[in-house]
């Protein structure tokens, strides 16, 4: 919008040009006619002059006083190039020329204003443009997303100015415009050229989300809506977004009902195997307490004792929705290491596989035991599952560094593909379609960190034989 003080400027601006103009129009006819009067030069021509001074002046001012000074020059050339004793000539040959010079220098005036009229419109629309191009270009980077034009026919895309780089790359790499299907990745590129090719046989629009992979390795959603021209339908508009903010957002809103339904159910679990577990303690305590048991029996059941009171134990905490502190402890890493293989060694000796342990110092770390044990139990389950039906080998090593304490868990079973590297800890993301719930890495995660350590996986760089490592570091007690 113009501010009133730029519109009374701009208007005096305006009548300023406009009284200059009328003033050249008096002024300059007379000199014209003068100079190409004396002007050996101009004497076979001598209105050529005038008539660009006519055009001149109508150009620079507008058609007013462009048609004052044509009048002005007819009169000037009839005075000082057809009169002889009189001010004016009014012989037929004068009133000839004079109409003649009339009627050019009127057509070179209005020519010259149309002229002048047709500038100042594309001078505007090209203002306007500007103006709009801007705007567009801010809109494209502000909802990160990129318009485009495609010829169906030559099969060439254009990408209008100042769109963002949705493919990680600048738009002037040839690529983009000529292959840019090849950014897609390939499980989505024959789903999103299909629905192309079916919106172009039949000339609707499309809508269709898919994933490109970027330069650095990121995966990008993207969203591309077209629409084909009215005026043309083999060529085709529409505008290519970044989705990936919504998609994650969307991805964490499912993440959220999904925990929000597992904390419920967890919470009913929870309640209704208080009694259950009680019963089976008891009866555990009168098997333990039977005379002549076996001692090796006695010892199974004095474990399964065990194994029932951490039970009962997470259970209780599911319920108050309570975690033990980390400052809890001190646990004897050694000892709940050794505890985790003999709980394991039977599952994996039927596999014909085998654990290792390898220690170089006794340790102790202030977190609570059956937090450690519940760590150490979902790794090397999850060894376990990878591991291949003979020849199986888990190595659990245990590393004293300066103030930490480091547990390395690595087999040499089917191993993790990079595409799922990153993915192991998200809650619900599972491999194991049948067995698998996507919750065990997940928790596992959580009680590190609720506990002051670190945990991460290796699939590179690993000792020969051996195709995947966690490794869960703490600080010494």
């Amino acid at each position: 919008m113009t501010s009133p003080s730029r519109s009374g400027a701009s208007r005096r601006f305006h009548l300023v040009v406009q009284i200059c103009g009328y003033i050249a129009a008096v002024l300059l006819p007379w000199v014209g006619v003068t100079f190409s009067i004396h002007t050996p030069a101009l004497r076979g021509t001598p209105l050529a002059l005038s008539f660009v001074l006519v055009a001149g002046i109508t150009l620079f001012t507008s058609l007013g006083p462009g048609l004052v000074s044509v009048v002005l020059t007819a009169l000037f050339f009839n005075h000082l190039a057809l009169a002889r004793n009189t001010w004016l000539s009014l012989t037929s040959e004068s009133l000839l020329y004079t109409i003649v010079i009339l009627v050019i220098g009127t057509l070179v005036a209005f020519l010259c204003d149309r002229q002048r009229v047709i500038g100042s419109d594309l001078r505007a629309a090209l203002a306007s443009l500007r103006v709009r191009t801007n705007a567009l270009m801010e809109a494209q980077q502000a909802s990160n997303s990129a318009a485009w034009m495609h010829d169906s026919v030559l099969g060439r895309i254009e990408w209008a100015e100042g769109g963002a780089e949705i493919f990680g790359r600048p738009f002037s790499e040839s690529s983009v415009s000529r292959d840019w299907t090849s950014f897609i990745l390939a499980e989505d590129r024959d789903r999103v050229l299909h629905a192309v090719e079916a919106a172009t046989s039949v000339g609707q629009s499309f809508r269709v989300e898919f994933r490109v992979r970027w330069p650095n390795g990121d995966l990008h959603w993207l969203e591309s809506r077209g629409t084909p021209s009215a005026a043309d339908p083999k060529i085709w508009h529409g505008v290519t977004l970044d989705i990936t903010d919504r998609k994650k957002a969307e991805a964490a809103l499912v993440r959220s009902e999904k925990l929000a339904a597992i904390g419920r159910l967890s919470a009913t679990v929870a309640h209704e195997v208080n009694n259950p577990l009680e019963a089976v303690t008891n009866l555990l305590y009168l098997a333990i307490s039977e005379p002549g048991l076996p001692p090796k029996a006695k010892d199974y059941l004095q474990r399964a004792d065990q194994e029932l009171a951490r039970l009962a134990s997470i259970a209780r905490r599911t319920l108050t929705f309570v975690r033990p502190k980390s400052s809890a402890g001190p646990v004897d890493v050694i000892e709940t290491v050794e505890a985790v293989v003999d709980m394991f060694q039977p599952r994996c000796t039927a596999r014909a596989a085998e654990i290792r342990i390898r220690r170089n110092a006794e340790l102790t770390i202030p977190m609570p035991a059956d937090d450690l044990r519940q760590i150490l139990t979902n790794i090397v389950s999850n060894a376990c599952d990878a591991l291949t039906p003979s020849g199986g080998i888990i190595e659990i090593e245990i590393v004293r560094h300066d103030r930490t304490a480091s547990i390395s868990i690595r087999d040499n079973g089917t191993g993790i593909s990079p595409e799922n590297l990153t993915r192991v800890f998200d809650p619900f993301f599972t491999t194991k379609e049948d067995v698998g719930t996507g919750i065990g890495l997940w928790v596992t995660k959580d009680l590190v960190d609720k506990n002051g350590g670190r945990i991460s996986v290796q699939t590179r760089f690993l000792p020969p034989g051996f195709h995947t490592m966690f490794r869960v570091e703490f600080p010494l007690a």
